[in-house]
């Protein structure tokens, strides 16, 4: 059998379309599938671009395939989307944009199973739909409201007043265990919602220390475009997929981007009132 025919109920029918990545974007807060007016692309060189395209999204757009998922699809031989490649693909650079600034962009480079193994059948056997998707966790972005009840900072990460592009934050609370996460976006603005008080029923606020790491460079000056989010190496899934388990850690967003390092000393603590919405007097310093 030709491997761009396949045997179904009703007799051989040519392949049109495979899949050949998948993303299905998560909130990771209530670990949902997110809403939002998203923006996904694989970033490709100038002459692989549609016409029109932006300097600020050097990307081929995914298809939407409902809410919160995209797909990109490989025909035979190599047609469609990656037909652009002269050389075999073996990983893209995705990104993950959201104009609403509900959530935080995110930019990942994930490998890519090869159109042989797609179309015909790899040594660890056919490939689930599964291991051709990947589900991306995004953070609350500036935009993101909070509902009424839960406990939350708004804040700014800045170096030398400067506000600090694509920063991680990390609450711990009284025991030093993490009690929320919090990604930065271009502006160094970030919403962190608690997700765990761990505090004393009879107290009405809790005890936060904010540790923020961030990148070396230092932030460009007013006016100029800021630098896109920093690249996250993705491991491919497994085939056949595994189920269960903590999850990938640079996936769920839990993980540090390369090179991103700790301020210290860590800030002092301070007490955010359980329920409210928190905003600092001050910004957070960053200074690596």
């Amino acid at each position: 059998m030709s491997t761009d025919v396949i045997e179904t109920s009703i007799g051989r029918v040519p392949v049109l379309h495979r899949l050949a990545l998948g993303l299905v974007l998560r909130d990771a807060v209530t670990n949902r599938v997110a809403v939002g007016p998203f923006r996904v692309g694989w970033e490709a060189t100038q002459n692989q671009l549609p016409p029109g395209s932006r300097p600020d999204w050097p990307c081929v757009d995914f298809e939407s395939a409902g809410q919160g998922r995209f797909r990109l699809r490989v025909g035979p031989r190599g047609s469609a989307p990656l037909s652009r490649f002269v050389q075999p693909v073996t990983s893209l650079t995705v990104r993950i944009d959201d104009p609403s600034r509900r959530y935080v962009p995110r930019r990942l480079s994930i490998p890519l199973w090869s159109y042989p193994e797609v179309i015909e059948r790899p040594p660890s056997g056919p490939l689930a739909v599964g291991s051709r998707t990947v589900d991306v966790w995004l953070w609350p972005g500036a935009a993101s409201p909070v509902p009424r009840g839960l406990t939350a900072i708004r804040g700014r990460v800045v170096r030398q007043s400067l506000p600090v592009p694509w920063t991680r934050i990390t609450a711990t609370g009284p025991t030093g265990a993490v009690i929320g996460r919090a990604h930065g976006d271009d502006r160094g603005e970030f919403v962190l919602r608690l997700t765990s008080t761990s505090q004393n029923p009879v107290q009405s606020t809790v005890t936060v220390r904010a540790l923020v790491r961030g990148p070396v460079a230092l932030p460009k000056p007013p006016g100029e475009p800021p630098d896109p989010p920093p690249i996250e190496t993705v491991t491919r899934p497994a085939n056949p997929p595994v189920t269960g388990g903590p999850g990938d850690p640079v996936l769920l967003g839990d993980e540090p981007p390369p090179g991103h390092l700790l301020h210290l000393p860590p800030s002092p603590p301070f007490a955010i009132p359980v329920g409210r919405v928190f905003v600092p007097d001050a910004d957070f310093p960053f200074a690596p």
